[in-house]
């Protein structure tokens, strides 16, 4: 299978070894200047592992505006459920200490990052994890390439979260929950790096070719759903 866009040879850390977490927000809205973060969801994982135990959820309280009805209605959180959960300026140092130095992992993982830093900048935090992986960029590379024979029958166009999930045969639960997906997000990066693996033939996975395949900024403009 020497065709596979992955299947060359490349040295460094592997992915078999690296820690990653996989995370998704909850916003009340698509602008990180202006909207808040409303729920952090995040798993652990270990190469293609998730790690029991391994997991972080935070609720948080508005700083700025109560959220839209069109946030509440995505997400059902409302503004009495958030009123006494802790301040960003708390959630996110906590969250930023369970990451690490891990690489951290989403579905269209690049606007997820632009909160992420946006708020760590506004709350003066250290700088948030540089290294990212977009598991919607990933399956793009691995569904458009010479080897899409092995994802033949999941959805190419408008490819959503939860329709490769149903495709690949893992049932979403609580869509819009940020742990929910967050946990969904690293069942399906298990699928996709075990697809990897077996086209290397026994090979060691390298982690810069699946940073590379799934470089933030390849896939579409994210849908206005928070």
């Amino acid at each position: 299978m020497s065709w596979w866009p992955w299947s060359n040879r490349e040295s460094g850390r592997m992915a078999e070894e690296t820690a990653f977490v996989v995370f998704d927000l909850e916003t009340g809205g698509l602008d990180p200047s202006r909207d808040d973060i409303l729920s952090i969801g995040a798993v652990r994982m270990r190469g293609g592992r998730i790690e029991a135990g391994g997991a972080f959820s935070a609720l948080v309280r508005p700083s700025r505006a109560r959220p839209s009805a069109e946030s509440v209605r995505v997400h059902l959180l409302t503004p009495a459920q958030l009123a006494d959960q802790p301040p960003l300026g708390e959630a996110l140092p906590r969250f930023l200490d369970f990451c690490g130095d891990a690489v951290l992992v989403g579905w269209h993982v690049g606007l997820d990052m632009a909160f992420l830093k946006a708020w760590a900048r506004r709350l003066k935090l250290p700088k948030t994890p540089e290294r990212c992986l977009d598991v919607l960029g990933l399956y793009l590379s691995i569904r458009g390439g010479r080897g899409s024979q092995l994802l033949e029958d999941l959805p190419l166009k408008d490819a959503t979260l939860y329709s490769v999930a149903r495709a690949l045969g893992i049932p979403p639960r609580g869509a819009h929950d940020a742990l929910g997906d967050a946990y969904l997000t690293a069942q399906v990066l298990q699928r996709f790096l075990s697809i990897m693996r077996v086209s290397r033939q026994g090979e060691p996975l390298p982690l810069e070719t699946v940073l590379r395949l799934g470089a933030p900024g390849a896939s579409p403009a994210p849908q206005p759903a928070f």
